[in-house]
């Protein structure tokens, strides 16, 4: 989202015109996600049909995740030009000389502005606002509370780009590489900006924040980041992007001391599995039973913060039991809300390449038993 801003920056500053209409386009940028089988649908999908609603001689690039994460069937639909996220310098080459380099990204960003969805979730936050009969619905609150980090008023932070782990399953890190930390002066700058243009609210975002400074030789960390940003007394609201557990398992003192401030009302921490076995084949480093002990901490300290969490169910050799120990850490806890998601194979991942896959319509069922027992916590209140 953050790239697809800065190229539209970029092209902006090099003399092109953005057109609604793809018909009267010269030059059509399409920015594409491949994280999983959906999001590569759509954006083969935005492909074809951008082959056919342009007009004759105009140029298509295809740049993000979907070049470097399945090109064999890119090439397929697309002979033009691509790039993926590590390199940009086919989009310079393009633009010969008009620019030198790719601009920082200087413009007031929200979630808001990119899917119809956000703006939905934005408009039902403004209604609860209104109406203040419907804040006394706690059910609403705490569903729709946790997702309030992609209403309008909402400021994008970029923090780092890249990852430093090593996750089996995932392919997101094959296509933007290892952790590469934006410059502590440059987001203090951004920020600054962006309060003195009136913002208040913002969230910090990345491929993965905790692994913000691994790549830097000073001693900086995410908490660091967090830190420096709470001590201006106008902001108002930071919202974290999920927080991987092992760094929350070893940071969490100085977790609980940035959540004091009142100022985080989100805390997301992306379990994936509750089974150690699972979690090992995942190549994620920490106990679900370290995990579940922060997580109650959190909601025993501060009760009305919002707790999200991300499980993955079918991984390749996850027997019923693995799977009743993900459906039990649910159960012990209280999650605002839940993604669950279904496994599935990406290209070049070694999860694709392990044995024992789950059949489609198991996957489905436990995740819709996820789905149940998340709910049921939810509307008993369960802590």
């Amino acid at each position: 989202m953050l790239d697809g801003t800065g190229y539209e920056q970029l092209l902006k500053e090099a003399g092109y015109r953005l057109v609604k209409d793809v018909g009267n386009a010269e030059l059509i940028l399409l920015n594409t996600c491949a994280f999983n089988r959906l999001k590569e649908e759509e954006a083969i999908r935005l492909i074809e049909r951008a082959k056919v609603d342009k007009k004759k001689g105009a140029r298509i690039l295809v740049c993000g995740c979907l070049p470097e994460i399945n090109r064999e069937r890119l090439q397929k639909i697309h002979n033009g030009v691509t790039f993926g996220p590590k390199d940009k310098s086919e989009l310079l080459k393009l633009l010969q000389n008009r620019v030198a380099t790719l601009p920082d990204i200087n413009a007031p960003i929200s979630y808001y502005q990119y899917s119809p969805l956000k703006k939905v979730i934005y408009q039902s936050k403004r209604l609860i606002e209104f109406f203040p009969l419907l804040n006394r619905v706690s059910i609403i609150n705490r569903v729709l509370g946790s997702l309030f980090i992609y209403a309008k008023d909402v400021f994008c932070l970029k923090v780092e780009t890249g990852c430093w782990g090593s996750c089996t399953y995932c392919a997101i890190r094959l296509a933007k590489g290892r952790t590469v930390s934006r410059p502590l002066e440059e987001i203090s700058a951004e920020f600054n900006r962006a309060i003195d243009e009136g913002y208040r609210k913002f969230v910090l975002v990345g491929d993965e924040i905790t692994s913000y400074g691994r790549d830097i030789s000073q001693q900086l960390d995410i908490l660091d980041i967090i830190d420096e940003l709470i001590k201006n007394e106008r902001l108002k609201i930071l919202y974290l992007e999920s927080f991987e557990p092992s760094f929350m398992i070893s940071n969490f003192d100085r977790i609980l001391e940035v959540l004091a401030g009142g100022k985080i009302p989100v805390f997301c921490s992306s379990v994936q599995s509750g089974s150690n076995r699972i979690l090992k084949e995942m190549n994620r480093h920490y106990k679900p039973e370290d995990y579940i002990s922060c997580m109650k901490e959190i909601r025993k300290k501060y009760p009305k913060i919002y707790l999200r969490n991300e499980i993955i169910v079918g991984f390749p050799g996850e027997t019923e039991d693995d799977f009743l120990e993900s459906l039990d850490l649910v159960s012990q806890l209280t999650f605002d809300f839940i993604d669950v998601y279904e496994y599935e194979d990406r290209p070049n991942t070694a999860a694709s390449r392990m044995p024992h896959k789950i059949p489609a319509h198991e996957k489905n069922i436990r995740r819709k038993r996820i789905l149940r027992q998340y709910w049921k916590n939810l509307l008993l209140k369960k802590n």
